[in-house]
């Protein structure tokens, strides 16, 4: 290419990087996770937590932080679009830092829970099972499932506090190491989940 033409589509190319870089910057800040109220808190968090304590609802939550194993989840997130529950409720995540498995809390309102409850509580997966536990004395039930070749790959933790019901989820997040533990400590030790759920209460406590 000559010097000349090079210039040429030099200036024509110009304006189109601007606006990819415009562009890439605004999706940039509209995926931004650090999101936060000047309490430190994820707005969409606060937003529907609101619009629960709006129907005399509690919210319930684990925090901003807990460790489990000697691993740090933080949260609670919730999508910038709201994460509601059909039939009201509101679902959230915490994420381990240092990866991206997260483990889900969701508040389903009674009307909510009862448009899910043969779901969650018959599932379909061959090979799931139910325990029964107890969660901040209250009388719960443990779910695990398996999935391809994974002999577990998801936990859900079902907690009834009467005005709310309350489910822990989490998936498997993929071996470390082939043959060695899953990314998500939960999965390497179902308990886990049984302990974390023992700080369960209502926001903002």
């Amino acid at each position: 290419m000559s010097r000349h033409n090079f210039r040429a589509f030099a200036r024509l190319l110009a304006p189109l990087c601007v606006l990819i870089a415009v562009a890439g910057g605004a999706l940039w800040a509209s995926c931004d996770p650090n999101d936060r109220s000047e309490g430190g808190l994820d707005k969409s968090f606060l937003r529907d937590a609101a619009a629960m304590q709006q129907l005399g609802l509690p919210v319930y939550w684990l925090g901003t932080e807990f460790t489990v194993d000697g691993n740090v989840f933080r949260g609670p997130h919730v999508s910038e679009f709201g994460a509601e529950v059909k039939g009201g409720g509101m679902r959230m995540s915490y994420v381990l830092v240092g990866g991206n498995t997260p483990a889900y809390l969701t508040v389903y309102t009674r009307p909510a829970w009862e448009l899910v409850r043969d779901r969650m509580t018959n599932p379909t997966t061959r090979g799931a099972v139910v325990r029964a536990v107890s969660v901040v004395g209250r009388d719960a039930e443990l779910f695990s499932a398996p999935g391809g070749t994974r002999p577990l790959n998801a936990l859900w933790l079902i907690v009834d506090l009467s005005d709310v019901v309350v489910v822990a989820d989490t998936n498997a997040g993929g071996a470390v190491r082939l043959g060695g533990p899953d990314y998500n400590p939960f999965i390497n030790n179902p308990d886990l989940l049984i302990q974390v759920m023992q700080d369960l209460r209502p926001y903002p406590e």
